[in-house]
């Protein structure tokens, strides 16, 4: 009996996505889950690589480019009347982790679950070490990380799905819900890796401003406040942490000074500017 629905969005993840399949399902009751990867608009061997590490698992390839219209595609065929597990093609996370997850729906005010993300900076450079030692401190992950990883409720699925073409997909269905209808899982973890340089950094953070910059503007404002006033009274009671958050800080404002400078040169809101250095088989 399916226990949950999983919805890979994958775009040219070859290099990943085998190392992500197999991570996932060591000691996945394959019976209890239904694996729905879309590949869209690949021009690799993405598809080829979910079969071969995860024969059982339903492989969608579209032609048309989107992470939403990725995962509008796997909804349509996602069991209805169950939960619905968003995950990224590049993320490890166990079985345990899933299941802690959806353990969560059983609360029937819950709607949403999300977990803690670990990043891996290990291969980074010390710039990008800094940066996300900052980024911890923001209060935002205080009560988790809604992206890359989430689980929905059948019915909040149903509310939230078809997708409208945004780029910050995970933050599009964060702010369709309140705060209370939320459940932060401490025991599900997950792990991402860091872009390598600031350059990739700089990229991805333009991509994140540019997509939550667009919601606000479709009446999504964010539920956070003050967020910058707490990270920094963060440093002035924890000194040890206080050149990693000047470096964090440092970081977003050029990601904004960035768009400012080119606003004239990108197309709009749509672009997609996407970590590359991260792409490698491990």
């Amino acid at each position: 009996m399916i226990g949950a629905t999983i919805l890979i969005p994958a775009y040219n993840e070859a290099a990943v996505i085998g190392r992500t399949l197999q991570y996932m399902s060591r000691g996945l009751p394959l019976n209890r889950f239904h694996i729905v990867v879309i590949a869209n608009a690949c021009t690799d061997a993405t598809a080829t690589k979910v079969l071969s590490a995860q024969p059982e698992a339903t492989v969608i390839e579209t032609d048309m480019p989107g992470k939403c219209n990725a995962l509008n595609l796997g909804y349509q065929i996602a069991t209805k009347d169950k939960p619905i597990i968003c995950l990224d093609a590049d993320l490890d996370v166990t079985s345990e982790s899933l299941t802690a997850l959806i353990e969560a729906l059983r609360d029937s005010s819950i709607h949403a679950a999300c977990g803690q993300m670990d990043v891996q900076t290990g291969d980074t450079s010390l710039v990008v070490r800094a940066y996300y030692k900052g980024w911890r401190t923001n209060p935002y992950f205080d009560k988790g990380k809604f992206g890359g990883l989430f689980v929905l409720s059948a019915k909040a699925a149903r509310r939230v799905f078809p997708l409208p073409n945004v780029i910050a997909d995970d933050e599009y269905i964060r702010r369709s819900f309140p705060s209370e209808e939320i459940a932060f899982v401490p025991e599900c973890r997950f792990m991402a890796r860091a872009p390598k340089t600031i350059g990739s950094l700089i990229s991805v953070r333009r991509r994140s401003l540019r997509g939550t910059r667009a919601l606000t503007k479709l009446g999504l404002p964010s539920p956070e406040r003050g967020s910058p006033g707490t990270v920094a009274m963060r440093a002035f009671r924890n000194p040890s942490k206080a050149l990693p958050i000047i470096v964090y800080a440092f970081v977003n404002a050029w990601a904004r000074l960035s768009l400012v400078r080119n606003a004239g040169s990108v197309a709009n809101d749509d672009l997609w500017e996407r970590d590359l250095t991260t792409r490698s088989a491990g």
